[in-house]
């Protein structure tokens, strides 16, 4: 008999993967998200919901979310590219069928459209829905999406007893690796470019708050706190880094640092990044920032 646990990844019904769980999340009045567990284990939302949710209204939503995910640079959202699309077709639990997108999508989708938003890149038309990023960013400060899924479906009576064991060991070596770099001089140069510092000379020391930042807006950002920690446990010598996995951790921190360096390269100052990175990487127990021009007096 299949240990209902640990379900055969990509079991499917006439063709299409089926949910095992179900649920409805609402993150505040007029925003329900609908959120599906597949057979495998995989979290996600249910597509029409979300983009709803998000604020496309109408028959066209679905075009127009399209044009908006490739305004805010996630051309793999957009529903005319099939062969990069994340979106899948799956049989719900209580019946039907309905189209459903890793919990990603959403994290993805906020976070890129409050640093549109932010920066004054969307349209007159797609205004509504930056606002609506920053609105549901905010009010997801501080929370994991994969729990709040577990909660709203059940999910969270049979998933693996062992998911922080599992989580170490997709991101995190068993040993140190040989140090190469991960942090480029463009990054260092964005951000040493914010106290009016010029990186690249030897003989000046980089500001002490470069490591903070890094440390905030690239770790911490994208690890849980257990992670950090137990990287910073095992670590006796060398960089954070060399203790992450190629397929898990690195592309994680890769993404980030990449994230992390547009930020700075289009912010004035450091308190017009810190505002930046205080909207699209929220973390418990930091002040939400708001945004200022330079040369306002705090």
């Amino acid at each position: 008999m299949t240990d209902p646990k640990m379900p055969s990844r990509g079991a499917k019904n006439n063709g299409r993967l089926k949910s095992s769980h179900y649920g409805t999340i609402q993150i505040a009045p007029g925003m329900v998200f609908e959120c599906a567990v597949l057979e495998d284990g995989r979290r996600g939302f249910i597509q029409r919901q979300m983009v709803q949710a998000i604020g496309f209204a109408g028959g066209d939503r679905s075009a127009r979310f399209g044009r908006f995910c490739e305004k805010i640079g996630l051309n793999a959202l957009n529903s005319n590219v099939k062969s990069e699309c994340p979106v899948l077709e799956v049989d719900l639990k209580h019946g039907g069928t309905a189209q459903w997108v890793p919990e990603t999508v959403l994290t993805d989708v906020i976070r890129a459209g409050m640093v549109a938003h932010s920066q004054g890149k969307l349209t007159k038309q797609q205004e509504h829905i930056g606002r609506r990023c920053v609105e549901i960013g905010t009010a997801l400060i501080g929370v994991a999406l994969v729990a709040l899924i577990d909660e709203a479906t059940g999910y969270q009576h049979v998933r693996e007893p062992d998911a922080l064991q599992d989580l170490y060991g997709r991101l995190i070596r068993e040993t140190e690796a040989t140090w190469e770099r991960r942090f480029h001089p463009e990054y260092y140069r964005a951000l040493c470019g914010l106290f009016g510092f010029q990186y690249g000379n030897r003989h000046r020391p980089l500001p002490s708050i470069i490591g903070r930042i890094t440390e905030t807006y690239v770790y911490h950002a994208v690890f849980p706190k257990e992670i950090v920690d137990e990287i910073k446990r095992r670590k006796t010598s060398g960089k954070l880094h060399q203790w992450l996995t190629a397929e898990g951790g690195l592309k994680l921190l890769d993404r980030q640092v990449t994230e992390v360096t547009a930020i700075a390269r289009s912010s004035i100052d450091y308190r017009d990044f810190e505002a930046r990175c205080s909207q699209a990487f929220y973390k418990p127990g930091q002040q939400l920032s708001m945004i200022y021009p330079q040369g306002t007096a705090a």
